[in-house]
């Protein structure tokens, strides 16, 4: 049964995949488009009747390698620490929260048999662009120079050198310092316990676990949706920028495209170059790919004239960014859900569990943290 639930949720995505590679494919390469729709017809036509079995395989298995190939890339758009409100950071947030609340009626997310602090844990910020929001003596002048340090990858304030420290080096700094190296640290620690507690409430009998599988499924789609609407909504706004053959020659649509661009890969530019610096094979960067690719076909569109105005409409931009905020929302709120349920999960199957006779995960995070 869960190969055939994620041949649907792969199916699926697969599907809105097609959708966003067709209109690229129109837009940027009308000629070709037409001339691949046309002969695709006929061979259709000629070979449904006889053959339909056939054509259906082949294009579920073109839908399912497609899927396939977008579900890892969008779960890691979504974990991107530039993106809005990250995986990552929905998790530290639930986590910091749910155990204030476990805390008031004597309970604890973390595991019983080792002695941690959410004083010590509690990062000032778990996303990435908190910074520039939640500063409440800050002005609007700053905000803006943070949000540009922010933008090109540059830290928002004066930052320890703490990437060479070790474990424990790294705790009794962090206790007592500010900086964006010890909230990555704290937010690690936080995530890591997390893991674990998600391993633990996945590992019960499925009769105990199916409302966890059934919201991961959702989350599975989601992922993907908004993955397929974020690469929509980018090619529908450089679209609305381009030229029409036989309009008017206006030149604010295609400067407005081409300073868009600009702003997108430098932001790509940076951030990619920084992340390859780090070398870490938890942040790879595929939000600052995806932007390149998409910027240069932004670019190509505001240069040259499109065929035709189809696209140039208001309303389909301002359709897929409906869609696309709405299955954004689906997702942080199915996030936000999940996480609860899996710390509430841990929480009940510890007071079943002896402490002296758990399996010792805490040993895990120890080695690992």
């Amino acid at each position: 049964m869960d190969v055939f639930k994620l041949f649907f949720e792969t199916t699926v995505v697969g599907v809105l995949t097609f959708g966003w590679l067709g209109i690229a494919s129109y837009l940027l390469f009308p000629g070709l488009f037409d001339f691949i729709r046309v002969n695709l017809s006929a061979f259709l036509d000629k070979n449904l009747d006889n053959n339909s079995t056939a054509v259906g395989v082949g294009a579920l298995i073109l839908t399912y390698c497609l899927g396939s190939a977008v579900l890892p890339i969008a779960s890691q758009l979504v974990n991107d620490e530039h993106w809005p409100l990250n995986e990552n950071a929905i998790r530290c947030q639930v986590f910091t929260k749910q155990e204030l609340n476990l805390e008031s009626v004597l309970e604890t997310a973390f595991p019983k048999d080792k002695h941690f602090s959410l004083t010590d844990l509690t990062p000032r910020h778990c996303s990435y662009w908190a910074p520039i929001f939640t500063e409440e003596d800050i002005g609007i002048r700053e905000r803006g120079r943070r949000f540009f340090r922010r933008w090109v990858g540059l830290p928002t304030t004066a930052s320890e050198d703490v990437t060479r420290k070790g474990p424990d080096e790294l705790e009794k700094i962090c206790k007592q310092s500010k900086t964006t190296e010890c909230d990555e640290f704290k937010a690690k620690k936080i995530l890591t316990i997390f893991q674990l507690q998600e391993a633990a409430a996945l590992g019960q009998p499925s009769d105990r676990t199916e409302s966890l599988r059934q919201l991961h499924e959702r989350i599975v789609v989601l992922r993907g949706t908004v993955f397929s609407g974020f690469v929509l909504l980018l090619i529908c706004l450089f679209a609305y920028f381009a030229r029409v053959n036989g309009g008017e020659s206006d030149w604010v649509r295609p400067a407005c495209g081409v300073l868009l661009a600009i702003a997108f890969t430098v932001f790509a530019a940076f951030n990619g170059y920084q992340d390859l610096v780090d070398r870490n094979i938890f942040d790879i960067p595929v939000l600052e790919s995806l932007l390149v690719v998409i910027t240069t076909c932004g670019l190509v569109l505001a240069l040259r004239k499109a065929k035709n105005r189809l696209f140039q409409s208001k309303r389909y931009l301002l359709i897929t960014l409906f869609f696309t905020g709405l299955a954004y929302g689906g997702w942080i709120w199915s996030e936000i859900i999940y996480d609860q349920q899996v710390i509430s999960s841990f929480v009940g199957l510890q007071q079943t569990i002896p402490v002296e006779h758990r399996e010792p995960p805490s040993s895990a995070i120890h080695g690992v943290l």
